[in-house]
């Protein structure tokens, strides 16, 4: 069983809150099989996302990160955003499932990077 940065089991978590489903104009699907999903996320400036999880562990590339981001959990209150705000991209960090969160962007230009989603986790992994 994979365990989330809760450490809830997302195996339970309702598949509607997905974040390509519950926040498709933040999260495109570049490429999906049976193992992985690319999902290029991005959040314009003055965008707020829907409530959304991340079920997969995955790698997080964030090529434009911003300064004004902030992060809220599920009944709303604001938490630490799970990577730096400053840093010479690209990041890559890797990152285990997600709980219900969104990303408020109060910057002036627009957040993006690319996940990459390991289905069955990360290789090597028992």
């Amino acid at each position: 069983m994979t365990i989330a940065m809760d450490v809830s089991d997302p195996e339970t978590w309702d598949p509607k809150l997905d974040a390509v489903a519950a926040a498709p104009e933040n999260h495109k699907v570049l490429y999906e099989d049976d193992n992985i999903r690319v999902v290029s996320v991005s959040i314009e400036p003055g965008a707020i996302e829907k409530p959304h999880h991340h079920r997969w562990p995955s790698v997080f590339v964030i090529d434009r990160m911003v300064k004004k981001a902030r992060d809220f959990d599920a009944a709303g209150n604001q938490i630490p955003l799970p990577v730096p705000t400053e840093f010479e991209p690209p990041l890559i960090a890797k990152m285990p499932p997600q709980p219900i969160h969104y990303v408020a962007n109060d910057d002036t230009y627009a957040f993006h990077g690319t996940r990459i989603e390991f289905k069955r986790g990360y290789a090597g992994e028992l």
